[in-house]
């Protein structure tokens, strides 16, 4: 088990894998967030909103202790702003520095104790991001980890499923009946799950270093040239 303790230094997140972005902090027992207005404008907008969050809380940068960054899997382009904001962020203050799968903080904090359930992320191109986890008394396992397949063969992997969390342009991808579930939800990974989730490996396991902070792609990344 690691030695590491967050003490009395602010700790922040950081979530871009989705149009939804967001990010948190925590220091002092409080936590603050903020949601990020539009993907367009994320790499722009995450280093000023963290710095608000950290005001919220009466703390600056120079108190950082942690940095948290979901690594998806998700928008290509979000993942690689996260992490090199996630990456800065350490390097010039010293914080710790954890990833983790977006997947993993989605699920971590939706699903209740003896629930299994599915995160699914619509990846274009007729293909799904799935994973399976089951909330166990103490722990999250998961079942299928993160994953890319064809959108098609989603509902073939959903036995023994009762929650759902997916929004409705992953459904609409997948032609899932929201009804076979127990449960859905809709609701994208946050940066307070990540951030939570974060802290919890950090204490279990430890910093990870700054090579080891790679975005969950699944797949290789396609250029698409917009239509004028």
């Amino acid at each position: 088990m690691s030695a590491w303790a967050l003490g009395a230094g602010a700790a922040v997140a950081i979530e871009l894998s989705t149009g939804a972005g967001s990010v948190a902090a925590r220091f002092a027992g409080r936590s603050a967030t903020r949601n990020l207005a539009s993907s367009r404008a994320h790499a722009a907008d995450v280093l000023p909103e963290l710095g608000a969050a950290l005001r919220e809380l009466g703390a600056t940068p120079r108190q950082l202790g942690a940095v948290v960054v979901g690594l998806g899997p998700g928008s290509y382009t979000g993942l690689r702003v996260a992490a090199a904001t996630a990456l800065g962020l350490a390097r010039a203050s010293g914080a710790a520095l954890r990833g983790v799968a977006s997947f993993e903080a989605l699920a971590r904090g939706e699903l209740r104790p003896g629930e299994r359930g599915a995160t699914l992320l619509d990846a274009r191109g007729g293909e799904a991001y799935l994973a399976v986890y089951e909330r166990r008394a103490t722990e999250l396992g998961a079942l299928t980890p993160p994953r890319v397949l064809r959108a098609a063969d989603v509902a073939a992997q959903l036995d023994g499923v009762q929650v759902l969390l997916a929004d409705a342009a992953a459904l609409r991808a997948t032609g899932l009946d929201a009804t076979r579930f127990a449960r859905c939800s809709e609701a994208p990974p946050t940066a307070l799950e990540v951030l939570e989730l974060g802290l919890e490996q950090l204490a279990l396991h430890g910093p990870h270093q700054a090579h080891e902070i790679e975005p969950l792609y699944l797949r290789a990344f396609a250029v698409t040239q917009r239509k004028t």
